[in-house]
């Protein structure tokens, strides 16, 4: 399970979501778990991770100013949950102020894949460094604990 977190980190580093697309499966959920910010909810699937999630996110960097997931480490793996922490280094678009961000994720593995993820962060450091005006990308439902049991954790 640790190679397929770290081909994970590696594929966000580097920006090859080809490479990402091949880990993701395709029941994938990506799970916010705040209210009220540009990503806050619950997101199902890889289709609209890859066509909606991923565009939101990486359209509010230059790519030359930041890398994603910079660092990680994997800190438990039990059963099919993994525990991990990432982190950023550079500048969104917005330029002024360092997008430093700490991701912790949340893993379950199902088939070999990444079947679903829980991510948390600093909203306050996204909202000023990262998205700024940006609109709100309207989950598909918000979180809920009932979320966490229907995903696995």
């Amino acid at each position: 399970m640790k190679n397929l977190i770290a081909q994970f980190y590696e594929a966000i580093k580097l920006g090859k979501n080809d490479q990402l697309e091949q880990i993701i499966h395709e029941d994938f959920t990506l799970i916010c778990p705040t209210q009220d910010h540009v990503l806050s909810g619950v997101y199902r699937g890889k289709e609209r991770f890859f066509g909606t999630v991923l565009p939101h996110v990486f359209g509010c960097v230059e790519s030359s100013d930041i890398v994603f997931c910079k660092e990680h480490r994997v800190l438990c793996a039990s059963g099919s949950v993994v525990v991990a922490i990432a982190t950023n280094d550079g500048f969104a678009r917005r330029g002024d102020a360092p997008y430093n961000q700490v991701y912790l994720h949340i893993f379950n593995i199902q088939d070999g894949q990444i079947h679903s993820l829980i991510e948390a962060f600093d909203t306050a450091l996204a909202n000023r460094a990262l998205w700024g005006d940006s609109d709100e990308l309207q989950a598909d439902h918000d979180f809920s604990m009932d979320e966490l049991i229907a995903r696995g954790f």
